[in-house]
């Protein structure tokens, strides 16, 4: 690498090393901009090409986990075209549901994914191929999308490979990087994609504005970036991002860069004031269901909720540069809740500290490092449980916005800090940097391709949750209940069934041991304690069973229909049965909880239509 060049922004590996000079900068941009598609746009074909068979496989893939809510089990998707109105006038729960539950703190208002689903849904039916096919091509266009706009950004130089340039290194290992095998091969996850196009063209927009002055740039800013917004909210953050590039890259006027700012930032108060008449809440709001399923933090000391969160914002860190395990499932508590006496929130606070103070920084420098660790920070703001709670301890695709930021990172090391820093001339750098990229490429390639096929079906999602997340009740209760599904209806004599049950049922009280309020747990226990009796017809083992599931799920559909089949139709009720609904009904119902609805609900198990058991029948008088 030439060393000492002073008075230009390229970097001799191909890459500028922007804010330097801004009049080189503008001139290079025109250059861009003259030129004809030639290398420019065979680079880009080829990483949408790279972007969509990398995820080929899961074109044979079927519709998983939050497919069912948005997509399959989703009444307005399924209505097609006519659903359309629904979708777009309720909070993106409803179609599931029915009605606006406020399971999550916030609500959510993600409507146009959902209105691909049901364009879909009228055009052609239901088909999880296609659904596939649409999430690929629209990756592959994100990548085509992010390579234009980064190269401008960052034009390269007139020789050199594309991939060794700032733009093209940053797009391909953005591209590749493993953690976005959630948002890409999960149908649902199309909201993810959905929102970085909006947010990366409305980048894109912004810069053609602010070098241009052609006011019809700033209006497709404004309309892509309301775009992206209707699909996730996580496109907020580029109301900070754009005018953040264009102030460290850029040479627009202060006049340019205001009108694009306050253009953007009313396009966010429109898409934050629909929302609120839609959902009725900002991204904030009233506490929702007090579950640690939907709120992780309900039950933490102050202390221990940020202390779990930094733990969880270095875990994030960890899988950007070592994305290894992967899974979908993050729930209580496969992250651990932990206190700051934990090295690993102390960590995760020290990295995001010193990385805000990078990002600080650069207001002054203006440099590409800088701008990455602003770009990661302000993304990742959303979704870091800070300002608010999203619902989640984390996800990885979560973080699908935020690992533009460090790809971009991790190209100017590769094409510019490393071979500087070596003192190396541009054809010594080169075979370096192609190592580098090699390796770190095909790694991520592999760790893609052997995590795809987890996302096949339920049962092979629900198997690879159940191997990496070891502490999730989730992960326990998702891996038994695929089993009940798949396999124990099919089984063919009662021995294999007793088998299979003695197999999920550890499983379950693994689930209720690490969460031991987790209702559906307790209500699927229930459940296969009912098919033990059904086998072994011993009838108090079930009752005890019952006894601790009512506690938690007093509604369980197991626990009333079982109790249906067990009490007999007329006569004394047996001694067993009246135990336990005098123990539930009345001991637990009435005088614990106070909850008469149900203690009437269960001490009715214990009436016959011959000699109720003297204790039922004063509790019931003194209901009345």
């Amino acid at each position: 690498m030439a060393k000492g060049k002073k008075g230009t922004n390229r970097q001799s590996a191909s890459s500028p090393a922007p804010g330097k000079t801004n009049t080189t900068n503008t001139k290079v941009n025109k250059a861009v901009s003259a030129e004809s598609t030639g290398s420019s746009g065979t680079a880009g074909l080829v990483i949408a090409a790279l972007a969509f068979f990398l995820y080929a496989p899961s074109l044979r893939y079927g519709y998983v986990l939050d497919d069912q809510m948005m997509y399959v089990n989703n009444q307005y998707v399924q209505e097609g075209f006519a659903g359309i109105g629904k979708i777009l006038s309720t909070e993106s729960f409803a179609g599931f549901f029915g009605e606006q539950k406020n399971l999550l703190v916030g609500g959510r208002y993600r409507p146009l994914s959902i209105v691909t689903f049901a364009i879909e849904k009228g055009l052609f039916g239901q088909n999880a191929a296609l659904s596939h096919f649409i999430n690929l091509l629209l990756y592959a266009l994100l990548g085509w999308l992010t390579y234009r706009t980064l190269r401008r950004i960052f034009p390269p130089q007139e020789k050199g490979s594309w991939w060794f340039s700032l733009a093209g290194l940053a797009t391909l290992l953005y591209i590749l990087h493993p953690i976005h095998s959630e948002a890409v091969a999960n149908v649902k996850g199309r909201d993810e994609i959905m929102a970085a196009l909006g947010a990366v063209g409305a980048l894109y927009a912004s810069w053609r504005y602010a070098q241009t002055g052609e006011l019809r740039w700033n209006i497709i800013a404004s309309v892509i970036f309301f775009l992206g917004l209707l699909s996730k909210e996580n496109a907020l953050t580029f109301i900070a991002v754009i005018p953040l590039a264009l102030y460290y890259f850029g040479s627009a006027s202060k006049r340019h860069l205001l009108i694009n700012a306050g253009t953007l930032a009313l396009t966010g108060v429109v898409y934050l004031a629909l929302r609120y008449a839609v959902v009725g809440q900002l991204l904030g709001g009233p506490d929702a269901d007090p579950n640690p399923m939907n709120d992780p933090f309900v039950n933490l000391s102050t202390s221990n909720k940020y202390a779990t969160i930094f733990l969880t914002l270095g875990w994030y860190l960890k899988l950007m540069v070592f994305p290894h395990p992967l899974t979908h499932d993050y729930y209580p508590y496969h992250v651990p809740v932990v206190g700051f006496d934990d090295w690993r929130a102390l960590l995760g606070l020290a990295l995001h500290v010193a990385l805000a103070g990078v990002a600080i920084w650069g207001l002054w420098k203006k440099n590409v490092p800088t701008f990455a660790a602003a770009f990661y920070l302000i993304t990742l703001s959303i979704v870091s449980n800070l300002p608010f709670n999203v619902g989640a301890f984390m996800n990885e695709r979560f973080v699908f916005l935020p690992s533009l930021g460090f790809s971009l990172f991790c190209a100017w090391l590769i094409v510019a800090f490393l071979p500087k820093k070596l003192g190396l001339s541009a054809g010594q750098s080169y075979p370096l940097g192609l190592g580098l990229i090699a390796v770190v490429s095909l790694g991520y390639a592999f760790k893609t391709f052997t995590r795809l096929p987890d996302w096949k079906d339920e049962t092979t999602l629900n198997e690879a949750a159940y191997r990496i997340s070891t502490g999730s009740a989730r992960a326990k209760l998702f891996h038994a209940v695929a089993i009940f599904r798949n396999e124990y209806a099919q089984l063919p004599t009662n021995e294999l069934k007793k088998a299979k049950l003695n197999e999920m049922i550890p499983m379950v009280a693994e689930a209720t041991r690490i969460l031991p309020e987790y209702k559906a747990a307790w209500g699927f226990m229930a459940g296969l304690a009912g098919e033990r009796y059904k086998i072994d017809l011993q009838l108090q083992p079930m009752l005890d069973v019952f006894a601790q599931a009512a506690v938690y799920d007093p509604d369980s559909r197991s626990i009333h229909d079982f109790m249906k089949y067990v009490k007999p139709s007329s006569g004394a009720v047996p001694e067993a049965i009246a135990d336990f609904a005098y123990q539930v009904g009345y001991l637990h119902f009435a005088q614990q909880k106070r909850d008469m609805e149900h203690a009437r609900q269960y001490l009715n198990y214990g009436v016959g239509t011959e000699g109720v058991d003297p204790r039922i029948e004063a509790a019931l008088k003194n209901l009345r």
